[in-house]
């Protein structure tokens, strides 16, 4: 495994957790996972079935709707790439995650590469998913 020397900020672990506990209390929002993923600057990476339903476009005006951020913040939303739950990234990890038999209401913490990327996040499992 190679590492880069382009760090992931605390501010920004911090925002993503944040995000992440903002949207997993959201039922306007559902998230399935999300991770920081680096492909030559780091991405929130989120996963959500809206994105399955209304489309990217559509999807990224409701997460504005429902997300409240600080001024300091909003440079983050630039940063952030929404994904589908039928997209190979999600079904990769949830398969990946299924194998290993990783069961956690509150969300899985993991640091590992990803197709040669590196990558940081929390991946939640829910009854029947």
């Amino acid at each position: 495994m190679t590492y880069t020397k382009i760090a992931l900020s605390d501010a920004d672990i911090e925002f993503g957790r944040k995000l992440w506990h903002e949207l997993s209390a959201n039922p306007q929002f559902p998230v399935r996972g999300a991770l920081w993923l680096l492909d030559g600057e780091w991405h929130l990476v989120i996963a959500s079935e809206i994105v399955d339903k209304l489309g990217a476009r559509d999807a990224y005006r409701k997460l504005a709707d429902v997300i409240p951020l600080a001024p300091e913040e909003s440079f983050q939303l630039s940063r952030i790439n929404l994904i589908g739950t039928k997209h190979p990234l999600y079904q990769g990890l949830k398969s990946v995650f299924a194998r290993l038999g990783f069961r956690c209401a509150g969300g899985i913490w993991w640091a590992r590469e990803i197709y040669g990327r590196q990558a940081v996040g929390w991946l939640q499992r829910r009854a029947g998913s």
